[in-house]
């Protein structure tokens, strides 16, 4: 009798342990990586508070989908915005694609609500098919009326953008002063086939150090005025014109003037520029200088013809990133006056929690044309107020991180949060 009540008992706690095991299963939310190209676009938690449907995890080896957002930014400042959605595990079948523009004058409120609005359209497919599914309602809003003035209100502005911005930055102490003050325009139109781009820059930097009662002043003023059109032909070559004005003390610039025609090739057609992107580039023109003071060959002006070459390629995958690029150009009457540069970065996650990131750029520098012909004083040398010399100019990063313990971080705690705020100049 023993025995069998014994039985019995193991039987029913039996029962009880699967059935809690079937309720949590039964309750269990999907597991997404909310993977940002551009982190600083994307308010983690905003999004954990408002879409709660799902669970956050902290590595996409973890997830059951791994959503993937590309941002790239149009000539008038808009983001064109590509949201993948690739399942993973029991949703390894499933994938999919949304795309969505955000407009220059949209707030960073306005951007964070139209995000959450297209995570919870990519994911709903993939909700529907979870045990969550039945306490999903939809609501949705019919007005066709505003629809039908939406598709005939044409735009009075034709895609044209323009903007206006002024900015001001001062620090300082007993020892140093600093001003910037920087004045700009932009006119852009930007569609499918073709974009405008126009920019003019007028830059007032100051600083003055005082080392043992003498002041040392530096002037980096600087002017520029860019311009540049380019019309795509079809899904692999696209052909343009730029010029561009610059005035730079810094660079012993008082104006140059140039003017080329380019041509572009993508090896990728470009509706896929998004996630994959290999491109050639070139350009040739003419370049008119005049120099404040006198060269080291000796010239207060010159017209030369300058030729550019360009190869980039870019993936966003889901593993991670890379962006690598080879950049030359010459002068047409003296090869040896060239510049080399090499540069990119890759990130890379290695395994679960395991990410590893390299960047860089190395530049061979053979075309200082601009150089004063007077050799650089020691106070040149230190605050870097004039061009200096050079052969060689580079830059490298590297790092790597390793994150373990909990795959959960849907949780937000508000407190100390420190200084949450963004200036736009």
């Amino acid at each position: 009798m023993k025995k069998a009540l014994f039985l019995y008992a193991l039987l029913l706690c039996g029962f009880v342990m699967t059935a809690q095991t079937t309720t949590q299963k039964n309750d269990e939310k999907i597991k997404i990586y909310l993977d940002c190209t551009r982190p600083w676009l994307c308010d983690v938690d905003f999004l954990k508070n408002e879409f709660k449907m799902v669970d956050y995890v902290r590595d996409r080896f973890t997830s059951d989908v791994h959503v993937i957002l590309n941002t790239q930014f149009s000539g008038g400042g808009g983001e064109q915005n590509e949201l993948v959605c690739k399942g993973l595990g029991r949703f390894a079948h499933k994938s999919d694609t949304l795309r969505y523009f955000n407009d220059a004058t949209m707030t960073d409120d306005d951007k964070r609500q139209r995000l959450l609005k297209y995570l919870k359209l990519g994911l709903i497919g993939y909700v529907a098919q979870s045990s969550i599914a039945d306490k999903i309602q939809f609501t949705y809003n019919d007005d066709k009326k505003d629809i039908k003035t939406e598709e005939k209100k044409k735009d009075p502005w034709n895609y044209w953008q323009f903007s206006v911005n002024t900015s001001g930055f001062f620090n300082g102490n007993k020892n140093y002063q600093s001003s910037d003050i920087n004045a700009g325009v932009t006119a852009d139109r930007e569609t499918e086939k073709s974009r405008f781009r126009f920019r003019g820059d007028n830059l007032v930097s100051r600083q003055v150090i005082s080392v043992d009662k003498e002041k040392v002043e530096i002037n980096r003023d600087q002017q520029s005025i860019f311009a540049n059109y380019v019309q795509k032909m079809n899904e692999h070559w696209a052909f343009g014109i730029g010029g561009d004005f610059t005035r730079s003390i810094f660079d012993n610039i008082d104006a140059r003037i140039g003017v080329s025609p380019r041509v572009e090739y993508s090896v990728k057609p470009y509706k896929k520029f998004n996630n994959e992107r290999i491109v050639f580039q070139y350009e040739i023109g003419p370049q008119f200088s005049n120099y404040r003071d006198t060269t080291i060959y000796f010239k207060t002006q010159e017209v030369l013809i300058q030729q550019k070459a360009a190869a980039i390629c870019s993936f966003t995958k889901p593993w991670g990133s890379i962006n690598v690029g080879a950049f030359w150009s010459n002068y047409m009457d003296d090869f040896s006056k060239n510049n080399l540069g090499i540069g990119g970065g890759i990130s890379w996650r290695i395994f679960k929690g395991f990410q590893f990131a390299v960047g860089g750029n190395f530049q061979f520098v053979h075309d200082q044309i601009s150089l004063p012909l007077e050799g650089a004083s020691r106070d040149d040398v230190l605050t870097r107020r004039r061009l200096i010399a050079t052969t060689y100019d580079y830059w490298a990063g590297v790092g790597f991180s390793y994150r373990f313990g909990s795959i959960y971080n849907s949780q937000v705690h508000p407190s100390f949060k420190g200084l949450s705020y963004s200036l736009n100049f």
